[in-house]
């Protein structure tokens, strides 16, 4: 009598990112806030002399940016679901556009 193969019997394994899915999304999000917390504090020289909605994005863009990836962090560490993970995602995106547009104006 042969013993099952065990390819057909064995469940297959977790991948590491999805063992580690907490311990990563925390590391993200703890390296993200620092980041959002540095670029709180360093403006660009160019926020000085722009107005309106230019001086909004050059002044919060890049911190925006850097909290909406905190929060993909976060979602990820305590498994939201992926419409969360994703809006923050796409958030994160648009901030930084809106900062790298205002940049070259």
């Amino acid at each position: 009598m042969t013993p099952p193969t065990s390819s057909a019997t064995a469940p297959s394994p977790v991948p590491w990112r999805a063992r580690h899915r907490r311990a990563l999304g925390l590391v993200g999000a703890v390296l993200a806030a620092g980041m959002t917390v540095l670029w709180t504090v360093v403006v660009p020289d160019k926020a000085d002399a722009a107005s309106g909605l230019q001086h909004a994005l050059l002044r919060w863009g890049h911190a925006a940016s850097w909290a909406c990836l905190t929060g993909v962090g976060l979602a990820v560490a305590t498994g939201a679901p992926r419409g969360v993970r994703e809006m923050l995602a796409w958030g994160a995106l648009a901030s930084y556009g809106g900062f790298l547009l205002s940049l070259t104006l």
